[in-house]
């Protein structure tokens, strides 16, 4: 059975279990315990689930500590994504940031330079004050507490009224039709940031190509998405969703 085969078993049983041990999972799939550890890390590393002592449990239950599931999002695969995505700013740019763990880290990598950032996420303009630059304008409006991002009608009006040079936006699913949120007013706007930039980068670890996560709103078509930073590399009939001249970059090797 291979990898890929495996972590999709293992996150069925992890929505029924919600807490697997690693030793447990080498012999249910009778494999070393190497091999199971490596299951367990492609998954935790991914934010898919979180690394507890001898295993790993689900990351969206209610009574795991706030600071367990921030942990998750430290992973080397983020920031590893982070900095394929940091070759896409360059000084003197006007740019859009939306609300992503793997966009914060580009936020907290990109401080120092010489440009000007537009996000509506709390977390990027928060990592994004380290440093008397880039300059910062946070959109306001509403707070979305869960997601951690501002929406308003007039920060859409606000953007309409801007041209980007290069929009980063994150996804929780990736469907063969589009880019998908789970929030109708984050999913808004970005959508008409996206539609104000010259380039449009999206972020998303392979999971979310598959994910069966409820993420009802379009927020872009894949014809419009320019570069693809994923973690490990896409089936050929994914990439032939997109446009032709889509780039996909990953930044693991199989």
């Amino acid at each position: 059975m291979t990898q890929e085969a495996r972590i999709q078993q293992i996150k069925r049983l992890l929505n029924k279990k919600h807490h697997l041990i690693t030793r447990e999972l080498a012999d249910y799939f009778n494999v070393s315990f190497d091999t199971a550890r490596r299951d367990v890390l492609r998954l935790t590393s991914t934010g898919q689930a979180i690394r507890v002592h001898g295993g790993l449990i689900a990351v969206d239950q209610d009574d795991v500590p706030n600071f367990l599931t921030r942990s998750s999002i430290d992973s080397p695969v983020k920031t590893k994504m982070a900095q394929k995505a940091q070759k896409f700013v360059h000084p003197n740019q006007f740019d859009f940031i939306g609300p992503s763990t793997i966009l914060k880290k580009l936020c907290e990598l990109i401080n120092g330079m010489d440009l000007q950032i537009v996000t509506n996420s709390i977390d990027n303009s928060l990592a994004l004050m380290q440093s008397k630059l880039p300059n910062v304008r946070l959109l306001g409006g509403k707070v979305d507490k869960e997601h951690r991002f501002n929406y308003s009608v007039t920060s859409l009006d606000t953007l309409r009224r801007m041209t980007f040079n290069t929009a980063f936006i994150g996804t929780s699913n990736v469907k063969s039709d589009g880019i998908y949120l789970t929030r109708m007013s984050d999913s808004e706007l970005i959508r008409v940031a996206a539609s104000r930039a010259k380039q449009v980068v999206v972020v998303a670890e392979k999971y979310k190509f598959n994910s069966q996560n409820t993420s009802p709103f379009m927020s872009i078509p894949l014809s419009q998405v320019d570069v693809v930073i994923t973690d490990e590399p896409l089936a050929q009939k994914i990439k032939e969703h997109f446009a032709p001249n889509t780039q996909f970059i990953s930044v693991l090797r199989k």
